[in-house]
């Protein structure tokens, strides 16, 4: 049975979710769909991204991601198929895949032709509905994904700057920020092994409300008192995180945020 992953930023309030949900119900009821999460903050393509390339990995080979964090949509950027090794991803070309394409093993990319959507209706204002969960209930059914339209030769993506390491510290971008407040770094974990730094290392957090001081720990729980703590996160990113508290508020973080840590 093919799974068919849903996440977006609809929330859970509007009839948005089910609607999608009975479409490729109606396709096919015998297949198994699974909600990634339908809580990501309204337009933040970032969010939507960070999860994505986060949970995908953990799903089943052959397995259809839809996502729909679409702020353009009925505009001119381009709804996709997505072909990796692992899986295949369906959703608006926005930056929103890109990650995820790549964590999955990107192979190709089409853009889907509406008119080949046979006459079914198609709003301008939920392509999630009309394109993006039709498109995923067809591919499910044996739809080639080559099949859907043109190939298209390169991905959007999102402006994320690479971390840049010096003698006197390193500039991380933040991906994410959970709903506790861990601040989550675009410094992956062998990158951060490779500095060699140990627990209980005191270095300083800087970023453009001031500067912090923090301490390398290996669990949250190992975070003194309201200090400030730098793990390696279960994700495979360093984060900036406090015992039973909120960096992200301590720091004034938000996603795409620019963070120094000095050594």
């Amino acid at each position: 049975m093919v799974t068919i992953t849903l996440l977006s930023d609809f929330g859970l309030t509007d009839p948005y979710v089910a609607e999608m949900k009975g479409v490729i119900l109606s396709a096919n009821p015998d297949l198994r769909i699974v909600d990634v999460s339908h809580g990501i903050e309204r337009h933040n393509i970032a969010m939507g991204s960070f999860i994505l390339e986060t949970a995908l990995p953990y799903f089943p080979l052959g397995s259809i991601h839809v996502a729909v964090v679409d702020p353009g949509v009925g505009t001119e950027r381009l709804p996709l198929v997505v072909l990796c090794k692992l899986g295949v991803l369906v959703g608006p070309d926005n930056g929103l895949l890109v990650r995820a394409a790549e964590r999955l093993g990107f192979k190709a990319a089409h853009q889907i032709d509406s008119q080949r959507l046979k006459g079914e209706r198609v709003s301008a204002t939920f392509h999630g509905r009309d394109v993006f969960a039709r498109t995923a209930a067809k591919l499910a059914d044996g739809l080639r994904p080559d099949a859907v339209g043109a190939v298209v030769k390169e991905l959007v993506s999102l402006d994320i700057p690479s971390v840049s390491v010096s003698d006197e510290g390193m500039t991380c971008t933040v991906l994410h920020v959970d709903s506790f407040g861990n601040v989550i770094l675009n410094l992956g974990e062998e990158e951060f092994l490779r500095l060699g730094l140990h627990e209980d290392r005191r270095l300083e957090v800087k970023t453009m409300h001031g500067r912090s001081s923090a301490s390398i720990a290996r669990t949250y729980s190992k975070i003194h008192g309201d200090q400030l703590g730098i793990i390696l996160g279960s994700q495979g990113y360093v984060e900036i995180a406090m015992r039973e508290s909120s960096a992200a508020a301590r720091l004034g973080l938000k996603p795409l945020g620019q963070v120094e840590i000095r050594f």
